[in-house]
């Protein structure tokens, strides 16, 4: 009885010393500290330099150490977020990773594939993702930069962000990086004077460039339409106009002249050149969107020293520039009478309030494909918020590819300037004109 009792003794001294010590045990193996980072998932935003896409992942995160003196990410895997869904595996992982005493550290996923239920576009995308972060112990969040390329655009997503807070606790908006304000920033205020040809400007505190076309009417009495016209992904505003033939479709409308505005992105962000600058992948919509302060200041400018017919302002573009002529048309639909997007779509969840643009939707077919993404895939989601928020619209699907024939081109003049900011029904309602291309038509009434 003596030896049991204390054999009872001897065990309960040697548990309490394990839970104290972290010694092993046959059963869970050694007790780790971890005041580093709690263990479970985590919500992580992130925010690209490539148009501002942003992203939604999940990482499930196992931890050790102390928050004064570092540690290690045992383990780090990280998911894909889309709509009600996560991806059934993970897209990138890491093991081991040092934590610093001053909780930073650095993650090389390698190549990860995020699949199409979680990319904005709808198409899977490969990338190369480093994360850079530090942790906020206390706070149980993790924040920093992200560097590394998507191979299929040639872009470098040097100066990208991300934030991971505890999931489920995501703010909303949710956050993408270290606390950083939203810029807003300020129209301009003093326009410089405009010529034709190659114009500069200071917009949203960015060095911008843009090109000015004028009829001989611009400076006259009559007030004259504007079609602001925006380029593809490694594009420029001078070739866009020559591939779409805006400037001879200007040149030969005689009865009708109007005024052809041609953007650049931005020239210089950080000290390199992005390979795509259009900002419709961000998650901001106003002031806070510098493509959209530049619309408005280049509006602005071109209205104070041309005559302008305020009703009938346009947007065109092309692939990536039908991405920014789409967001301006949800987010400047105010100051647009209509618009062509060529190859586009729309990222985002379809904001209620919009004034209803009228729009003429044009694409290649299911040969639509550029940088490995689908933009018929892109085309019908679009036209599926258009029907289901009650737009009007024409759609022309050429079935050449990633393209913009000369005749849609023609087609999108006729239809633009067609319409006028304000009216109640649109003058095509009935019908396309005869004239169009057999392509084109107004969608299926349902």
């Amino acid at each position: 009885m003596r030896l049991m009792r204390r054999s009872i003794l001897l065990l309960v001294l040697a548990l309490a010393a394990c839970v104290a010590t972290g010694c092993e045990t046959d059963d869970a193996g050694p007790t780790k500290t971890n005041t580093l980072l709690p263990d479970g998932e985590y919500f992580v935003g992130i925010k690209l330099t490539l148009a501002g896409t942003q992203l939604r992942m999940k990482g499930k995160v196992s931890a050790e150490g102390t928050k004064e003196d570092g540690g290690k990410l045992l383990k780090f895997d990280m998911y894909a977020l889309g709509e009600d869904w996560v991806s059934p595996t993970a897209v990138g992982s890491a093991s081991d990773v040092e934590v610093k005493s001053d909780g930073t550290f650095t993650i090389d996923f390698g190549l990860v594939t995020v699949p199409a239920k979680a990319s904005p576009t709808g198409s899977p995308v490969d990338a190369n993702l480093t994360l850079a972060g530090s942790i906020d112990s206390a706070a149980g969040t993790f924040c920093g930069t992200l560097t590394g390329d998507i191979p299929a655009f040639k872009a470098d997503l040097k100066g990208s962000t991300f934030k991971g807070v505890a999931f489920g606790k995501e703010a909303d908006p949710y956050e993408v990086s270290c606390g950083a304000e939203v810029k807003l920033y300020k129209p301009i205020t003093t326009c410089p004077t405009l010529k034709a040809g190659a114009n500069e400007m200071t917009s949203a505190e960015h060095k911008r460039t843009f090109i000015v076309n004028l009829p001989a009417e611009a400076t006259g009495t009559k007030k004259l339409p504007v079609v602001f016209v925006y380029h593809g992904n490694t594009g420029n505003a001078a070739d866009i106009l020559k591939a779409l033939g805006w400037p001879t479709i200007q040149t030969d409308a005689k009865a009708d002249p109007f005024i052809l505005v041609a953007a650049d992105t931005t020239a210089d962000v950080g000290g390199s050149k992005p390979v795509l600058d259009w900002r419709f992948g961000e998650k901001v919509f106003d002031m806070d969107n510098r493509e959209l302060v530049f619309f408005d200041d280049m509006l602005k400018c071109v209205s104070e020293q041309y005559s302008v017919d305020s009703d009938r302002i346009y947007v065109n573009g092309m692939s990536a520039g039908a991405m920014m002529t789409t967001f301006l048309t949800l987010h400047r639909g105010k100051k647009l009478a209509a618009t062509a997007p060529f190859s586009g779509g729309y990222l985002h969840d379809w904001p209620k309030d919009a004034p209803k643009v009228p729009m003429l939707v044009t694409w290649g077919g299911d040969e639509d494909f550029a940088y490995k993404q689908n933009f018929d895939t892109l085309a019908k989601a679009l036209m599926g918020n258009l029907d289901a928020n009650g737009w009007f619209y024409g759609l022309c699907n050429h079935g050449t590819g990633h393209k913009a024939p000369g005749a849609v081109v023609k087609a999108a003049w006729s239809f633009l300037k067609a319409h006028k900011l304000g009216e109640k029904a649109s003058p095509f309602a009935a019908g396309l004109p005869k004239d169009f291309p057999d392509y084109c038509k107004l969608p299926a009434k349902k």
